[in-house]
């Protein structure tokens, strides 16, 4: 049994990184008591994926991770809790007693949302995801330097990033990948709904287009900026 489970990575937690997400949120399923099927070898590891990571920095609203649940973990668990022998222990029984476990035990900053069934033979999440919806409060600038730079920037047919690696440099065009921006007018902090592409696992961060905006005359530091991942778009 294939389990979604969307949540919500919180202000408090913005600044983990992905690695420290996943570390916290297996152990809170280790925690809440899930049967939560492993890996073999040596080292078996728990059968959870996280998909479209967010950087250090920033939240998001409804986040996504499967869990692989282990099908002898489950018979005890209906054995477990079915009050008597003609009632039937359904899955969405299931759903509900993990559901509450598991937000008894998450840290502070994490919420869950929804947990529900997945096929098994439904092709990989990531390749699903199709987009993602951001929302971006700068604090250094107004709505009126914003929009002359962002208007310039979504007439380009291309507009090339590097994207600095410890062994190289990358080059990536922010523009194939970036849907629409929009900005709030007259809000304070200036505010932005930036929508941006995903294809196959590959997408841009919000942040790396607004640094591409010094290209157009407006320079904004994005250690300043706040971003909230408001929604995942996937088929």
């Amino acid at each position: 049994m294939r389990v979604r489970v969307k949540y919500t990575k919180g202000d408090k937690v913005r600044f983990l990184s992905h690695l420290d997400v996943t570390r916290n949120l297996r152990m809170a399923l280790a925690r809440a008591g899930w049967p939560v099927a492993m890996t073999g070898g040596y080292s078996p590891k728990m059968k959870v994926s996280f998909y479209a990571p967010l950087p250090v920095g920033t939240a998001g609203e409804e986040e996504y991770m499967d869990v692989v649940l282990d099908t002898k973990g489950i018979a005890r668990l209906v054995r477990a809790n079915a009050k008597c022998g003609s009632r039937k222990f359904r899955d969405i029984d299931i759903l509900a007693q993990l559901t509450k476990a598991f937000s008894r035990v998450l840290p502070e900053g994490f919420s869950v949302k929804q947990v529900y069934l997945v096929d098994d033979g439904k092709q990989n999440f990531e390749s699903q995801i199709t987009g993602s919806l951001y929302r971006i409060e700068v604090e250094e600038v107004t709505t009126e330097d914003l929009s002359p730079a962002i208007e310039q920037f979504l007439t380009q047919e291309q507009v090339l990033y590097e994207l600095e690696r410890p062994k190289q440099t990358r080059t990536t065009d922010l523009r194939q990948f970036v849907e629409s921006i929009e900005v709030v007018p007259g809000s304070s902090p200036a505010t932005i709904f930036m929508k941006i592409r995903h294809d196959n696992g590959r997408t841009v961060r919000p942040q790396w287009v607004l640094e591409s905006l010094s290209e157009f005359g407006l320079d904004i530091d994005t250690r300043e900026v706040i971003v909230d991942r408001l929604k995942v778009y996937f088929d």
